[in-house]
């Protein structure tokens, strides 16, 4: 497929991860790229974006082997010049089956070793023990411990965290022995669960752009404001620049010889002066848009450094951001929010929906239609 000079094109092979919203929203900045998004969702929304070039429609494969067969057929038909999967689960695929991909397109990742342990909060805990990281005292959540409680050398509070999942989902918090046993004893332990000392302090996250190692590109953001549910992401957040954080970060990644994006939740202790790492999220993140808007367009560095090899030294500015969702909190305490336009222009995504207003209106008909017939269109 010809393409004009210094176009660009990109391919998304797992467009059905739920980062595809923010990703897009990166892309809107860039007028040098095509970009194709293959998706096992058949009438997804966003298909119907003015960024997505072409929409690709496979259906759920059993076998990943298959899968990346329709990924090399798709580089081949329209000449891909970037593969850049966006979520967890095909990240770690094409990781573990990179052999199987008939190109070098694919954007810079880190081994499957360290990846495994990026992403499972119990090694990761066991691997920052190891180098020196603080993080909260965890170990593994076993039979042994529900039917004995006297093993458990953890202090109360706890919070019990499922291994697969994420954004706090499944996350629960015990105030003793007796509270974490009977849960369990009532609900069976039927996936993998880690335990955590629960601590108090102000939340911090960092996301970074790495090449073997060595962090190219970063944002660093304290939490302003959450969702109602316990354990969430932030809805609100303050861009900020701290020099010890970003050196433990800087320790971090280059132990894990960190290739690609990856978000970092942490926690600061004002009185013990300690940062706390929670976890690592390998993929982008939710609040990719607000580090876009902070100065720093990672999708379009990733892109830039899988082609040219090399990005420039970034810099990111220090504002506050809301989410939709952090918007309704405020406007709901605060009616006179309405009419502060230049805040909700410059520090909410709001712009980005208008800016792309049709995959929005064919979800909205969606599900009155789902909600009226029973069916989706």
């Amino acid at each position: 497929m010809k393409v004009e000079k210094n176009v660009y094109s990109i391919l998304i092979p797992d467009g059905e991860g739920s980062s595809l919203q923010n990703v897009l929203y990166c892309i809107s900045h860039l007028k040098n790229i095509r970009l194709f998004v293959m998706s096992t969702k058949r009438n997804h929304h966003l298909r119907f974006s003015k960024h997505v070039y072409r929409f690709l429609y496979f259906p759920q494969k059993t076998h990943v082997a298959d899968w990346i067969k329709d990924i090399n057929h798709v580089v081949e038909e329209y000449g891909i010049d970037v593969i850049m999967p966006i979520w967890d689960k095909g990240i770690r695929k094409l990781i573990e089956h990179k052999s199987l991909l008939q190109s070098d397109k694919l954007i810079p990742l880190t081994s499957l070793d360290n990846y495994i342990i990026a992403a499972n909060k119990g090694l990761l805990a066991k691997h920052m023990e190891k180098i020196g990281i603080s993080g909260p005292k965890t170990v593994p959540l076993s039979l042994d411990i529900i039917q004995k409680r006297e093993n458990l050398t953890l202090d109360f509070p706890i919070l019990a965290k499922p291994l697969n999942s994420g954004n706090g989902r499944g996350i629960v918090k015990f105030e003793n022995r007796d509270a974490l046993a009977n849960h369990f004893e009532s609900i069976g332990l039927k996936e993998e669960y880690i335990l955590q000392e629960f601590k108090r302090g102000i939340d911090y996250g960092c996301n970074v752009l790495c090449y073997e190692g060595e962090i190219l590109a970063y944002t660093i953001q304290k939490g302003t404001l959450w969702d109602s549910k316990p354990f969430t992401a932030q809805v609100g957040m303050d861009f900020v620049h701290n020099d010890p954080l970003y050196k433990m970060m800087k320790k971090l990644m280059k132990s894990l010889h960190w290739s690609g994006v990856a978000n970092i939740d942490l926690l600061f202790d004002p009185e013990a002066e300690v940062f706390y790492v929670l976890e690592i999220n390998p993929r982008f993140w939710n609040s990719l848009t607000a580090s876009l808007m902070a100065g720093v367009n990672f999708p379009q560095l990733l892109i830039q450094l899988t082609i040219d090899k090399n990005i420039e030294p970034q810099e990111y500015k220090q504002f506050s951001y809301v989410n939709l969702h952090g918007l309704n909190q405020i406007y709901k305490k605060d009616k006179a929010l309405l009419f502060k336009t230049g805040f909700i222009w410059k520090n909410t995504p709001l712009r980005y929906k208008i800016d792309d207003p049709i995959p929005i209106v064919y979800k909205f008909l969606r599900g009155l239609k789902q909600g009226i017939f029973g069916k989706s269109i």
